[in-house]
């Protein structure tokens, strides 16, 4: 497994190999300063424990703050990136784990974007405040909502698994 990640060693990484392969876009909630409570980490070992093999990507950043500091560009720069990795993933993951330390305001704008896209995956955990709204839009459509993160990455693998050897 590959994790993939916005910018090694200052530059933004390069994207253009991920189309048509095995990848999965991790949306949801970034941390801001406290990278060590990224549900990502969880998400990462439950994705090597299911024999991932392919691209996982994720927009967490540690030093994305000082990064900013320097140069004014660099959101607009994570911005096309994110958009970019996430229109060229197969999967696009949202974990909406909200709470007072993570907003998920941006969340909210890609959710919207994404949500009745067929390779939209949405959960949350059920204590995760503010995401009744969400609950809604996808029971109005009929998309299955997940609230547990090991179940809806389990599901996630094996749809691209299926993708795969069709």
């Amino acid at each position: 497994m590959e994790i993939r990640k916005p910018i090694v060693d200052g530059e933004f990484t390069h994207l253009d190999d991920i189309k048509n392969k095995r990848s999965i876009f991790l949306a949801g909630p970034c941390p801001r300063k406290n990278f060590k409570d990224d549900w990502r980490f969880e998400a990462f070992k439950i994705l090597e424990e299911l024999g991932f093999n392919g691209v996982v990507i994720t927009p967490s950043n540690p030093d994305y703050q000082s990064y900013r500091k320097n140069d004014p560009e660099t959101l607009r720069k994570q911005t096309e990136w994110e958009y970019k990795a996430m229109h060229d993933a197969q999967y696009v993951v949202f974990w909406i784990a909200r709470d007072k330390t993570h907003p998920a305001f941006t969340t909210n704008i890609e959710f919207g974007e994404w949500f009745k896209e067929e390779n939209a995956i949405i959960g949350f955990p059920k204590e995760a405040p503010k995401n009744d709204y969400i609950q809604i839009r996808c029971d109005m459509i009929g998309k299955p909502v997940f609230y547990d993160l090991k179940e809806m990455l389990t599901d996630t693998v094996h749809k691209i698994n299926w993708l795969n050897t069709r």
